[in-house]
């Protein structure tokens, strides 16, 4: 923020900047989103290192470059976690109060104690600790960022004691949550629930409640998957899309499920990879179209598919076609977090969970 200068005339030129010049290095910076929103990573790299080389403490740069480094990891990039952080931890020393790069600081967090948790190293119970320092950060800035609460909701209820868990502090911010937002509330309290929950009813009856919510169609869709029934699974997703069509990317969690029933069971891969791609082309051709990110992680899934099927030379077509659209797309299994295609300056509500597949 410009600290208030009292010299009119200097009032008056900084105005006139304001009003007619706009904000040159946050543009820069949107420049450089959109850049590698359209597939060309490399070009937005470097206009971030340019802005960065002119003015380090730009932190909307800094925030944007541990977004694109965070992409570039999904794509295979180097498993240097540093090259996320330091800039992050950078944009939030620059804007301490910016709680868009507080939360995406606690993910990041929670990103670096999950590969941890993964690759078996030490330090977990800290890191996690760390982690929920940072969320409790979001909070104070703005309390009402129910993703934050949810975050910690499933780090308190679903981690063993020695990696930070802790059932009373999940259970009491799953309380808070369900006094200040219905769906949220359902949400952290079907983490809670007792293991034996059946999940399907529980949001049955949150749908009684509101019947054209698409979140609690979504979950209930998603709840499906989890007793191995895509029919219905499928049928609430549709309901979800008709009244909210920005939930079509739900079309790949269909995909993906096949996807790993086929790879769970070998005597299932052709009928399972065939559903399988049917649902990734059925995305592709979805409305609203894909961002290009996206779609080229999906052309990625199908190039896998139909490799396995034994499809070789449509595989390197498609790995072709994805490559062009974007070099560095996604080689991870599951969907990239959106929390990395909003831009700079917006707020996210994205929730992605790291405990669960879908």
């Amino acid at each position: 923020m410009k600290k208030l200068i009292l010299l009119p005339v200097l009032v008056i030129g900084m105005l006139a900047i304001s009003l007619f010049a706009g904000n040159a290095p946050d543009k820069e910076v949107q420049k450089a989103f959109e850049l590698r929103m359209s597939g060309k990573v490399d070009e937005a790299k470097a206009l971030l290192e340019n802005i960065l080389l002119k003015d380090s403490a730009n932190a909307l740069a800094q925030f944007e470059k541990a977004r694109l480094q965070h992409y570039l990891l999904t794509g295979g990039g180097e498993m240097n976690m540093d090259k996320i952080l330091a800039p992050i931890n950078k944009a939030v020393s620059l804007d301490p109060k910016n709680v868009t790069f507080v939360y995406y600081k606690a993910i990041t967090s929670f990103l670096n104690a999950f590969m941890a948790m993964q690759m078996g190293t030490g330090e977990v119970k800290n890191k996690i600790a760390e982690t929920c320092t940072h969320f409790e950060k979001v909070l104070s800035l703005k309390p009402d960022y129910y993703e934050a609460s949810l975050y910690l909701v499933e780090i308190y209820g679903m981690l063993p004691k020695d990696m930070g868990g802790d059932s009373l502090k999940a259970l009491a911010y799953a309380k808070k949550l369900a006094s200040a937002n219905a769906y949220f509330g359902a949400k952290a309290n079907s983490v809670v629930a007792p293991e034996m929950t059946d999940q399907v009813k529980f949001w049955e009856e949150q749908l009684a409640k509101d019947e054209k919510n698409p979140e609690i169609l979504m979950e209930i869709g998603r709840a499906y998957l989890y007793k191995d029934d895509p029919q219905n699974a499928e049928k609430y997703f549709d309901q979800a899309m008709k009244i909210n069509p920005a939930k079509n990317i739900l079309i790949l969690d269909l995909a993906r499920y096949h996807m790993m029933n086929a790879m769970q069971n070998k005597d299932l891969t052709s009928s399972e990879l065939t559903k399988s791609k049917t649902f990734l082309e059925k995305y592709l051709k979805s409305v609203p179209e894909p961002v290009i990110p996206l779609k080229a992680y999906t052309l990625g899934l199908l190039t896998r598919t139909e490799m396995i099927l034994g499809n070789k030379a449509e595989s390197e077509k498609l790995m072709e076609e994805a490559k062009k659209l974007d070099p560095y797309f996604s080689r991870a299994s599951g969907v990239p977090t959106l929390l990395l295609f909003d831009p700079p300056t917006q707020i996210s509500h994205h929730f992605f969970s790291f405990f669960k597949p879908f």
